[in-house]
């Protein structure tokens, strides 16, 4: 059974992966608008990543007789962007802040004696880990190609293989 504070801090978790999935959809939106339909794919598959963590948590808590909830207030999410690089350097920004927040909470459930959800909580540390050194290296990529209009069609093809790629490690 899950005490109500460790409750009360997962369903804060659940907000922030909500909004993250939102985020990701405006992004998603917004590369479409700028005809990078690859890269607005991977905006689309991180959505669902989010979308996939917020009903783990969901399920954690519900299955551990608590009762998951998702707030009505989740904030405003930008939707748009100057150019590529600014839209990946959101997504950094992004993922940062749900790693601290998964940080801050693993460490708030081993200080406080919940260990169950600490170890639960293991997974989403290292997939944040992983998160942030995908995003620097699709920073670098974008900084290295150059993200201007004459760019983004051999940019965009690039996050067709980015993607292939997530999809194989997904896969196996």
């Amino acid at each position: 059974m899950l005490s109500k504070a460790v409750q009360s801090k997962l369903n804060e978790q659940i907000q922030k992966e909500a909004f993250a999935g939102n985020a990701y959809l405006a992004m998603a939106t917004w590369a479409e608008g700028e005809g990078l339909p690859n890269i607005a794919e991977f905006f689309y598959n991180s959505a669902e990543e989010e979308r996939q963590h917020m009903m783990e948590l969901y399920r954690y808590i519900n299955a551990n007789g608590g009762v998951a909830k998702l707030g009505d207030k989740l904030g405003k999410v930008k939707d748009k962007f100057k150019n590529v690089l600014e839209a990946f350097q959101q997504v950094y920004e992004l993922e940062h802040s749900v790693t601290l927040a998964i940080d801050e909470l693993a460490s708030w459930c081993q200080q406080n004696g919940e260990h169950a959800t600490f170890f639960f909580l293991q997974a989403f540390v290292l997939e944040q880990q992983e998160a942030e050194r995908n995003v620097t290296e699709i920073l670098t990529i974008i900084e290295r190609m150059g993200y201007e209009p004459r760019n983004l069609f051999y940019l965009d093809k690039q996050f067709k293989k980015i993607n292939q790629q997530a999809a194989e490690g997904t896969e196996g």
